[in-house]
């Protein structure tokens, strides 16, 4: 526990850094976290016995950042697409290509590179009157809220499991408590924005909105790792953060929510 409570102690500023200065550090923070996720996955992919091609999704975060610095144009359903063609591509290119080994391919594209892209797009864009670095505070207050409130209503109120067979601790009280967390935390970052640094936030019923399909997708996204981590018979993704394993094991629920908020800006 210590050690946990000291990696948050470092890299909770270190977010908040990134998050209020943005430009080209926090882009850059951005594509590194991609390349990390993207190996995480891609090895945890070979544990399982998969022969993975790694080209696409290692091209598409590499051309992340000049793309969006001196092009000014990142869509992130393009750039999985390209990655997917070039990793299609080295699959075929491969003595013995199958198809357990193409989709395993692609799946770090989904739950990786699209997500990161997503996050970075929304970094330095408004839509409409609303700024994205506020949807993307809203989406790590969901998640982390949501995660939080599970572990102690799932702690105190657990009875029913949820999924055992991929993560036996789950239960379906944490969820329900986790689901109201990530209302709660929705609410007091829109709160925040609002009344304390004078910024136009969803309305209050699409904050809660945003708050119930942002947990939702926060825990599918926790599941989702967890089933790559149990298939794979690893414990951690990696050990980049200390106490907490990798960046997937640290960044699951977020880079699902992100994706939420995204989803969002085109209703905007």
């Amino acid at each position: 526990m210590k050690t946990r409570i000291l990696t948050a102690l470092v890299g909770v500023p270190l977010l908040i850094f990134a998050l209020v200065v943005r430009g080209w550090f926090a882009e850059l923070l951005i594509v590194v976290l991609t390349l990390i996720a993207l190996d995480e996955c891609y090895k945890a992919l070979r544990a399982a016995g998969y022969q993975v091609c790694t080209w696409g999704g290692y091209a598409a975060a590499a051309a992340m950042w000049p793309l969006s610095r001196f092009m000014g144009v990142l869509d992130p359903l393009l750039l999985v697409v390209a990655a997917m063609g070039i990793s299609m591509l080295g699959m075929l290119l491969n003595r013995r290509p199958t198809f357990p080994d193409a989709a395993a391919s692609v799946y770090p594209l989904f739950t990786c590179l699209l997500p990161f892209s997503m996050f970075m797009m929304m970094l330095n864009t408004t839509y409409g009157r609303v700024p994205g670095i506020a949807l993307i505070t809203m989406a790590f207050g969901i998640a982390y809220g949501c995660d939080a409130l599970a572990y102690l209503g799932g702690r105190r109120l657990g009875r029913h499991k949820l999924c055992p067979s991929v993560s036996p601790k789950k239960t379906v009280e944490g969820a329900v408590s986790g689901l109201l967390g990530g209302i709660l935390f929705a609410l007091l970052v829109r709160a925040f924005f609002v009344h304390v640094l004078n910024t136009p936030m969803p309305g209050i019923p699409a904050a809660i909105l945003l708050g119930v399909i942002g947990s939702v997708a926060g825990q599918v996204g926790d599941l989702t790792a967890s089933l790559l981590k149990r298939h794979s018979g690893i414990k951690d993704y990696g050990k980049l953060f200390p106490g907490h394993g990798g960046v997937m094991d640290r960044f699951d629920s977020v880079i699902f929510a992100l994706i939420v908020m995204y989803c969002y800006t085109l209703v905007l």
